[in-house]
């Protein structure tokens, strides 16, 4: 299967290193002709679109860049979504999880909940993008904090979380991008639609997952512990913390438990460092 990707970020790369056929454009987007010529060019079977704004260093950045932000999580997306509508091209689009608060009584929060997280405008503007794609019959994956096997890489978010002094002690839940990219495989080559929570079944908090890495990784890691009031202090807009059910996507396909793939991870990341050593 041929894919086109729009996009030249983190995910774009994981997509292009974990799919057969697929190509990144490298044509920039700036309205809906664009993609038509690119996508005509091209001829994938399915377009991902990978491209957006989620800011720089951090989503802080949205906050005082309002309108780049929406031209990129909103018109963007569906410029790219009318391009694939005139050519019958299907569109994946990757989305945020990241647009509700908590963890609905534990159960999580299905595909079917409206959003309840305004806190960011990087946050609404992924929330408006998904509403507006549902009526140009699309798939649409929400991924949250991605971790991948490079825990060098700065989008990582074990990286950025080693990379913390301090952490909050909240359940959220993740993705592992790899396993993100082979439910995104699996979906397109039954054709599905729709939306899918793509995170990997249970949810863990940032205090568990740096006791697993230093467990595993560094015993001597240090980090300190604080409220989400405390952190907010320091942020210029507020951040999603919340669980998603994962109901939807497991009766398609089965992703491993977070914990165990972040163990598998860990593992991994430490057998190569010791045979650097050596």
């Amino acid at each position: 299967m041929k894919y086109l990707i729009f996009g030249a970020g983190y995910m774009a790369r994981m997509f292009a290193e974990g799919l057969d056929d697929a190509c990144i454009s490298n044509v920039r987007v700036r309205d809906s002709s664009d993609s038509l010529n690119e996508i005509v060019r091209a001829n994938p079977e399915w377009v991902i679109n990978c491209a957006g704004i989620v800011g720089r260093p951090n989503v802080d950045w949205c906050e005082s860049h309002r309108m780049e932000t929406f031209m990129g999580n909103v018109i963007l997306p569906l410029d790219i979504a009318k391009a694939c509508r005139e050519t019958g091209t299907p569109l994946l689009h990757i989305g945020s999880g990241c647009v509700y608060s908590g963890d609905k009584g534990g159960i999580g929060f299905s595909e079917d909940d409206p959003p309840n997280f305004a806190g960011s405008f990087y946050s609404k503007s992924k929330a408006m993008a998904e509403d507006l794609l549902k009526d140009f019959d699309t798939l649409q994956l929400r991924i949250r904090m991605p971790v991948d096997c490079d825990l060098g890489c700065s989008r990582n978010l074990i990286h950025k979380l080693v990379g913390y002094n301090r952490v909050i002690n909240v359940k959220n839940s993740i993705t592992i991008a790899e396993d993100a990219v082979y439910a995104a495989e699996q979906l397109m080559k039954s054709d599905y639609r729709g939306i899918y929570n793509t995170v990997n079944p249970g949810p863990m908090t940032h205090k568990e997952i740096l006791e697993l890495y230093r467990e595993i990784i560094n015993p001597s890691f240090e980090y300190e512990l604080i409220s989400v009031e405390e952190l907010a202090k320091d942020l210029a807009a507020e951040r999603s913390n919340c669980v998603l059910n994962t109901q939807k996507l497991s009766k398609i396909v089965k992703l491993q438990p977070l914990e165990t793939r972040l163990q598998e991870i860990f593992m991994d990341y430490l057998q190569k460092t010791s045979e650097d050593v050596t």
